[in-house]
């Protein structure tokens, strides 16, 4: 546990006025995550010693009534880390972001975000966004290892939409070899759960991500190496891939557009 100084940080997002994050690191364990290089930390570090800001809440009480705008709830690192099944600290932060009647715009890849199913269909004006890079559990956990299951997070954004509120699927990052090897299943997916839209990302490769998603692959599936090899760097692949996504999403009624 820490003590923060500030709740809501001005984001440079687009489509965020502010940002909120409740956990410091993150415990997913994603090969891909960007989040180490922002905040100059070890990506091998990034999953360990995470901490919770324990006074947010109170914070919030205080900073809302003049803080007004859309708060992205989850811009650095996830705000349904394991811990929060237990501490429940983002809930109580949705708890204060309900009671200042806040826009927010939340995004996990945890299917522990269904728990507060009864808050987020209480935010007017808010968004509910849920990572999908895949529909196959066996394929997500290569570069997602602790994350909940795709499986899983499709039921959240059911439980979510069944509740009243505005779902989302972020498909990113579009990762060679996972995301691309059942796309249609994959739009269908998350319509047939009830998202409302989707928003994608291409891989965006940081110093040594690379290597450290072979070495991944490598001692999981080394049969894909190859065709991972051939499309991680390569710019038309991902064009091409993000337009057949935007297609698919046409075909089945759901709104696209790029993260970004």
């Amino acid at each position: 546990m820490k003590q923060a100084t500030v709740a809501l940080s001005p984001s440079r997002l687009p489509g965020l006025d502010y940002a909120l994050n409740p956990y410091t690191r993150c415990g997913h364990d994603c090969t891909y995550c960007y989040a180490p290089y922002i905040m100059r930390v070890q990506p091998r570090e990034w999953g360990g010693s995470i901490e919770a800001k324990e006074n947010l809440p109170q914070l919030l009480d205080r900073e809302l009534p003049r803080k007004r705008g859309m708060v992205g709830l989850g811009t650095v690192t996830d705000p349904y880390q394991p811990v929060e099944e237990a501490i429940r600290l983002t809930r109580r932060c949705l708890e204060m972001l309900v009671k200042h009647h806040a826009r927010v715009s939340v995004l996990t890849k945890s299917a522990l975000v269904a728990r507060d199913a009864d808050l987020l269909s209480r935010l007017d004006a808010s968004e509910v966004g849920i990572t999908v890079t895949t529909v196959s559990d066996e394929r997500a956990a290569i570069f997602e290892p602790c994350a909940s299951p795709p499986s899983r997070r499709l039921e959240a954004m059911r439980t979510l939409d069944a509740a009243g509120a505005a779902v989302y699927a972020f498909v990113g990052p579009v990762v060679p070899t996972i995301t691309d090897q059942d796309l249609e299943a994959l739009v269908a997916a998350v319509k047939e759960a009830g998202a409302r839209s989707v928003m994608a990302d291409r891989l965006n490769l940081r110093p040594g991500m690379k290597g450290r998603m072979l070495e991944r692959l490598r001692s999981v599936d080394p049969a894909s190496v190859p065709a991972f090899e051939r499309s991680v760097d390569d710019d038309q692949y991902y064009h091409a891939t993000l337009e057949r996504l935007r297609r698919l999403c046409a075909a089945h009624g759901l709104d696209y557009k790029d993260a970004f």
